[in-house]
């Protein structure tokens, strides 16, 4: 019978140590829900988790907007990147001889290439001279073709520079053209 005596005591004390722990967590509560702190921090509380969720929504649209400025941002460098470079370019054409090809102001059309010489750029490139043109042709240069259509002003041009000799046309477009003659005579 003494193990049953200690079995029912154990139950006891255990049964009693629970409802100690039990009492005392109800006064720390109690005595916890009566402080003055408390009852401002629950109700402050919902008014700051509004303000946070405002923030987050702001913190949102600023992200959205910051994006949008730096895309911005980026597309104004690259377009004053391409200004530059268009600055850059009119004054090298500004400052080389304009070569003329056809009769000025005989023709429908002014065409406007840009050509180099390719043999000039390997001389360059080989730190050599070219036997028979200038260094300048290792860069574009401006020719003026007049002629009556873009297929003509190609072929006056590779009359006058042949490609067998280096060099390469880079570009061409037209700048300006005559009305026709029955725009003219109308």
């Amino acid at each position: 019978m003494g193990w049953m005596q200690a079995l029912m005591m154990g139950m006891v004390m255990g049964l009693g140590a629970y409802l100690f722990t039990y009492l005392m967590g109800r006064y720390a509560e109690s005595s916890i829900q009566s402080n003055h702190d408390l009852k401002r921090i629950e109700e402050v509380l919902p008014r700051r988790s509004l303000l946070e969720a405002k923030f987050d929504l702001r913190r949102s649209d600023r992200k959205a907007r910051l994006t949008e400025l730096q895309s911005e941002l980026g597309e104004l460098r690259r377009r004053r990147f391409l200004q530059e470079k268009a600055l850059v370019d009119a004054r090298r054409e500004a400052n080389s001889p304009v070569r003329i090809i056809g009769p000025e102001g005989q023709t429908l059309a002014k065409f406007r290439a840009w050509m180099v010489n390719r043999q000039v750029q390997q001389a360059l490139t080989d730190r050599k001279r070219h036997p028979t043109l200038d260094m300048e042709w290792a860069n574009p240069q401006v020719i003026e073709i007049w002629a009556d259509n873009l297929a003509d002003a190609k072929r006056e041009a590779g009359r006058i520079f042949p490609m067998p000799l280096g060099f390469s046309l880079l570009n061409i477009t037209l700048e300006s053209a005559a009305p026709a003659p029955e725009a003219v005579a109308g």
